[in-house]
């Protein structure tokens, strides 16, 4: 009972993790560091040279259906940082928001929305056109919306961020940049050419994602090689799918499962052998009993009543104790359940189920063996 219910939560649990929308379509998605040497490209019009240029060739591959730059991709190694934001009416407001004025910082290149397939709830994306010519564009997350302009429409808005005055041009979905099982601060993205030359540099686009119709694997290559004729000295790291990223988020956790329903499933096998041959030997001991119960007058049905209703005594007797253990097995790891209670009805139901349902029949082979057996030549059997 105790391995079978932690092994359930644990099942429950990472099937609830992996329902939790990340934000993002991670299907058909392939992902790649391609970091640009500083201070080759401390200039802005350099680097956008390069991102120009790979997006083109890329974007013309065949089977490639849209592709963009970012600072860091969600939930990768490297997961970026926070900073402050100044809205207008933030000093009235410090009691109520106070240390929570921050925001995850992201630097995207047109089309990046589109390649991860993060929803646009209002507004317009990053484009090409906004440069360091105009005003200071920014596409903020729906969260941040709900922070600072919960009644109202966020385009249009300015606010401070990242050493400059920035203008909300667009809206979108909340990312779990920080993992499946974290709920991170409200995002902001910035254009990619709006920003000083040299200035915060770790947060240029070195993140590339391109969404594709065929095989990451078959991809890969051709994308390398239009890396490389753009800039040969260039690392390219980490090349990977989205897909993949995601599923590492629940890597140790499904571990924890397979070891943990190993150890259930030899533990179930071992009770049901071990129930079958004590029962199995129980009934060839009562014997003489049945056949004498039988020659009376007793029916089938009667014998296989009384066995089985020491058969669910003896689960009732395991079961009992066994619920009690499970549930302290199941508050003792409740920090690895993700939301779901050691008491959690559906896994409790299925344990109880499963010990029983192995109790009983583990009992009635026996029992029907026995019926079979001639009164006469029980009675003889002594």
């Amino acid at each position: 009972m105790v391995l079978l219910v932690s092994a359930g939560l644990l099942i429950r649990a990472l099937l609830t993790i992996q329902g939790i929308d990340p934000g993002f379509n991670p299907d058909g998605v392939l992902t790649m560091r391609t970091e640009l040497p500083m201070p080759d490209y401390r200039l802005v019009v350099r680097r956008e040279a390069f991102y120009t240029r790979v997006l083109r060739e890329v974007r013309a591959l065949p089977g490639v259906t849209s592709a963009g730059y970012v600072s860091f991709i969600p939930m990768a190694s490297m997961r970026g940082g926070i900073w402050p934001v100044s809205v207008k009416g933030d000093a009235a407001a410090g009691d109520i928001r106070g240390s929570n004025n921050v925001a995850a910082l992201r630097y995207v290149t047109p089309g990046y929305f589109e390649t991860m397939a993060i929803p646009l709830r209002r507004g317009r994306d990053i484009e090409e056109s906004d440069n360091r010519d105009r005003q200071f564009a920014a596409v903020v997350s729906e969260s941040f919306v709900k922070r600072y302009w919960p009644d109202e429409d966020p385009i249009g808005h300015h606010f401070t961020f990242a050493f400059a005055d920035r203008e909300v041009v667009g809206v979108v979905g909340d990312v779990r940049f920080r993992g499946l099982e974290r709920r991170n601060e409200p995002q902001v993205y910035l254009s990619s050419q709006q920003v000083a030359d040299g200035a915060i540099t770790f947060y240029s686009p070195r993140a590339f994602a391109v969404r594709t119709t065929v095989p990451a694997a078959r991809l890969a290559p051709a994308v390398r090689d239009v890396v490389r004729r753009a800039e040969p000295k260039l690392p390219i790291t980490e090349v990977q799918t989205l897909s993949d990223i995601v599923d590492l988020e629940t890597a140790s956790r499904s571990v924890q499962v397979r070891v943990l329903s190993a150890f259930a499933l030899i533990a179930f096998v071992l009770a049901a052998v071990g129930i079958h041959g004590l029962l199995s030997f129980s009934v060839s001991q009562r014997v003489q009993e049945i056949g004498v119960r039988l020659a009376l007058g007793a029916q089938s049905g009667d014998i296989l009543s009384m066995v089985m209703r020491r058969s669910l005594a003896l689960a009732i007797a395991g079961v009992v104790p066994g619920v009690a253990l499970a549930y302290a097995a199941g508050r003792s790891m409740e920090a690895l359940l993700a939301g779901v209670k050691p008491a959690d009805t559906l896994t409790m139901a299925s344990a109880i189920g499963l010990s029983v349902l192995m109790t009983v029949g583990g009992s009635l082979m026996p029992t029907l063996r026995a019926l079979r057996v001639d009164p006469i030549t029980a009675l003889r059997s002594e």
